[in-house]
Formats: structure tokens, C-alpha cells, sequence
């Protein structure tokens, strides 16, 4: 098979190589820190405040300064005013970003309609109109997620008019901390959330957004970035947003995974290197591919500035008794006279691709973990040759390249797979374990609860003494313990 199967990384996300979306808010509903901490770029807050001014050209994109070159960002104010020119200008926009003729990339391919959580306010009749009809015939199969900001705040308002009356009567402040975000959730969904279900009808998800810095403002933006991706259903546009977001390092990866696995066969029940290419043409083109999938913020040209930095970072993954071969695999074919690859089964082989493939992630994850979120009030994180080089013998050091070694070698994919996602699985599970150990289990999992941990469960017992009913009424709060919240009166 010829060496020209693998795609040159330079045409790797031609495809769609930018996501493209669309913001409907306002001055108050959407605030810069929102694009900060999902796509990684700094904007100023007059900046943002004028794309949700009543005179903005939707047709003018924010202006991003070269932060993130796979992201384009469109504005509008959005209909809660009941601004019918704002509406027509949305309108017609949609339709002319949805004709046959639209390249992918031009296209729009996602709304975020943002909505202040503290707002009280019925639904606009312009919005009613958006969501059931104008949307859905302007850009058909164009995905539309509510995006309710500022629920910190929000959170904020329920804990001043309950908590303090709740340690009136005897709660600490960690029984208080746990009980409030079921009470907060309840009550949004009461107050705002059914209110909005009645127009969506289920067509679109929603999420609620926190712009803080705890770990459940930090929960509410992995949210939002995962729901937007589940929402796209092109392979080219879900790897555009991939690139795009700057939020979870894990999302990344997973892309980088499932793009590794288009290098093995699986025709024959078990996953084996393509036929007919050498890994030293693999392993580079990966590397580059890879690069592209993290756009770890990098003006510098840090990661493709150095030639030798794929050796490094498998170096930096292989134990000193497989060096050796990792070099026959960067440097030579598996079919010249006198190579160590000619030794390898096939199998071996397999495992030894896996392994580098991985390896190369684990590198890339690492400085993603490191580098995102972005937060607005702190300088960015851009890369250096320093920074590398801690991650490398961070990996080293911390044994996150043994872990991946030993869950790729143990693995069965190599004696029974029928589909390359199980290549991709494995991969993405290898460096998420080597991640934790590197971590030294101090961190949690993308997607694993951040909740407060009650290390005395006696101050939960404590609600019991006036807060338990054993007949619940209409507006009680019932805890996944079962214990019941009566609601102030």
C-alpha cells in the first residue's frame, strides 16, 4: 500500500477548518469571560459589549487579534427587547449563511442564545417565534443551545435569602454548601427553567453558566463545551470545534485518539499497523496532525519549531530498554536488512504504534491541562522551550509514560477488535490513567463530580432535627438522600 495514503497534515482540516458561531446576547447576559475560558482569547469587555449593540453588523466578526486562528465568532443582540430589526438581521444572515453553494466553513454551525440567569422576564413573543419557527426555517439542522450566563449570581440570590436563616437554626456552613445546590437548581427550574422548556418543547439543550472560579463555575463551562460538541453532527465541523474550544484537554485528545486509529487495520479481527507504511512516515505525520487538533496557544511557533521534539516526547514515555527500538522506529524501515522491526510480529508491531501514538498525546495533553482554561484577569499562558521541557520530565519523572506502556501492552485490542474506535478507546484511556498518576491523584477526571465531599456525615444529621417531613408537599426540595427541604414561608 503506498506511502501516499496518509494525509499531509497541511490538508488535515481542510475540510472545515474553522468553527464558526453565533451568539445572540446581550451587554449584560454575555460577558467576555465566557469566550475567555471555552475558546481561549482574550477580549475586551467594550469589544464584547458592542457585538450585542443594537447598531452591530452580525456580518463583522469579533475581532480576535490572531488568538485562535480555528474560531470565528459572529454577534447580535438577542430578542428579549423585542427588537424586530435585530430579529430580520439574524434572519437574513442565517439564510445567507445556509445556501447549497455555502462553503463549510462560512457556514454557521451553532447558536448560543445567552439569557442572564437573574432575569425576570417572560419570554419575548420575537423569541417564541425564533425558537419554534424562524430558526428552524432560516437554517435548518443548525444546532441552538440556551445558554443561561450568570448563574453564579443567581446561586447568590438563593443563598442570601436562605442560608442565613438556615444557620439561624443550627446548620453549619458545610451541611448549608451541600443543600444549596439542589435548593438552587429546584428553584431555577420553578422560577426560569419550565417557563423556557414551555417555548423550547425539547428542541434544544440548555446550560447553566457560572463565570466564578470554583469548581462548579468550572463544572458549568466543561457543560457547556461538551453539549455544543454533542450538538454537531458533521465530522468535519465536530473536528473543526474540537480545535476551537480551549476548555477541555480531554475533548482534544479524544479527537487526537480517534485519528490515531485511522493508522491501524482491523479486517482481520485485531488491530494491526496499516500494511505497506513505515512508522517513522507515521509517527511524524501524526505529531502534526495532533498539533493542529490541541491549538494550544503557541504565537511562537513553539511545538513545530524544533525538529527533534516527537523524539523527546516518546523519549520521555519509553523506558530506557526500548529505546533503541523507538529510535530503529523514527529513523528506519521495518523492511530494511538489519533492522530491529524485523524481529516484531506483527502484534508487536501494533503495540509498539499504539504505545508512541499515545506517548505523542500524553505530551500534547499535559500542556493543554496546563495551559486551559485561560483566565481573563491573568496573563495567558503561551508556551516556551522551558515549559516543554518541564512537561517532558514531568511525564518522566511521574510515570505517566509507564502507565501508558502498561495499559497499551495489556490490552486485548491486539488479539480481538472489529472496529477501530476500540484503538481510540484504548488510547484515550491510557492517557487518562497516565494523567491521573502524573496528577498524583490530587486532580479529578473531566467530568467526575468536584462536589463538596462531607468528611463527618453528623453535620448532615443535623437537617433532620427541623428540616425533615415525612409528608412532602408541592414546593419541598427532596436531596438524593432523601431527606426533604421544606421551603421558607
Amino acid at each position: 500500500m503506498p506511502a501516499t495514503i496518509l494525509t499531509p497534515p497541511s490538508e488535515f482540516l481542510a475540510a472545515c477548518p474553522k468553527f464558526r458561531i453565533l451568539v445572540l446576547g446581550s451587554p449584560e447576559s454575555t460577558k467576555q469571560e465566557l469566550f475567555t475560558k471555552i475558546f481561549g482569547v482574550d477580549l475586551e469587555k467594550i469589544l464584547v459589549d458592542e457585538g450585542f449593540s443594537s447598531g452591530h453588523d452580525i456580518e463583522e466578526q469579533l475581532s480576535l487579534h490572531g488568538q485562535n486562528a480555528r474560531l470565528a465568532i459572529h454577534t447580535c443582540l438577542n430578542f428579549g427587547t423585542g427588537d424586530k430589526k435585530a430579529y430580520a438581521r439574524v434572519r437574513d444572515f442565517l439564510v445567507s449563511r445556509s445556501t447549497p453553494s455555502t462553503q463549510q466553513e462560512d457556514r454557521i454551525h451553532c447558536i448560543w442564545y445567552c439569557v442572564a440567569s437573574e432575569e425576570d422576564r417572560a419570554v419575548s413573543e420575537l423569541e417564541e417565534h425564533f425558537f419554534s419557527i424562524g430558526r428552524p426555517s432560516a437554517a435548518p439542522g443548525v444546532p441552538l443551545i440556551l445558554v443561561f450566563t450568570k448563574y453564579d449570581e443567581f446561586v447568590s440570590q438563593v443563598q442570601l435569602d436562605w442560608s442565613r436563616e438556615a444557620q439561624q437554626q443550627g446548620l453549619s456552613k458545610v451541611a448549608v454548601s451541600h443543600i444549596l445546590r439542589d435548593l438552587s437548581a429546584k428553584k431555577f427550574e420553578q422560577e426560569i427553567g419550565r417557563r423556557w422548556d414551555n417555548v423550547l418543547g425539547g428542541t434544544a439543550p440548555r446550560v447553566c453558566v457560572s463565570e466564578g472560579d470554583e469548581d462548579d463555575d468550572a463544572r458549568s463551562l466543561e457543560e457547556l463545551t461538551e453539549k455544543t460538541l454533542a450538538s454537531l453532527r458533521e465530522r468535519s465541523v465536530r473536528y473543526a470545534f474540537s480545535t476551537a474550544q480551549r476548555n477541555s484537554a480531554m475533548i482534544s485528545t479524544r479527537f487526537a485518539a480517534d485519528t490515531a486509529s485511522s493508522y491501524f487495520e482491523v479486517d482481520t479481527g485485531h488491530a494491526r499497523k496499516l500494511h505497506g507504511i513505515d512508522m517513522r512516515d507515521i509517527l511524524p505525520n501524526f505529531f502534526l496532525k495532533a498539533i493542529q487538533l490541541f491549538n494550544l496557544r503557541d504565537p511562537t511557533a513553539t511545538l513545530v519549531a524544533d525538529p527533534s521534539l516527537l523524539r523527546r516526547a516518546l523519549n520521555a514515555t519509553f523506558v530506557d530498554s526500548q529505546k533503541a527500538l523507538l529510535d530503529e522506529c523514527l529513523r528506519r524501515s521495518s523492511t530494511e536488512s538489519g533492522s530491529l522491526l524485523l524481529n516484531l510480529t506483527p502484534h508487536e508491531r501494533a503495540v509498539l504504534l499504539t504505545q508512541a501514538l499515545a506517548g505523542a498525546v500524553l505530551f500534547l495533553h499535559q500542556l493543554a491541562d496546563a495551559q486551559w482554561p485561560h483566565d481573563v484577569f491573568l496573563a495567558p499562558y503561551t508556551l516556551t522551550p522551558s515549559m516543554l521541557a518541564r512537561q517532558l520530565d514531568t511525564i518522566q519523572r511521574g510515570g505517566g509514560g509507564r502507565a501508558v506502556l502498561e495499559m497499551v501492552e495489556a490490552s486485548t485490542v491486539f488479539s480481538e477488535c472489529t472496529l477501530p474506535s476500540a484503538v481510540a478507546d484504548l488510547i484515550v484511556k491510557a492517557v487518562q490513567r497516565a494523567a491521573d498518576r502524573g496528577a498524583g491523584g490530587h486532580h479529578p477526571r473531566h467530568g467526575e463530580s468536584r462536589a463538596i465531599v462531607v468528611e463527618d456525615d453528623s453535620e448532615l444529621q443535623e437537617i433532620s432535627l427541623s428540616f425533615v417531613n415525612d409528608h412532602k408537599a408541592a414546593g419541598d426540595v427532596v436531596l438524593p438522600c432523601g431527606l426533604t427541604i421544606l421551603p421558607l414561608t
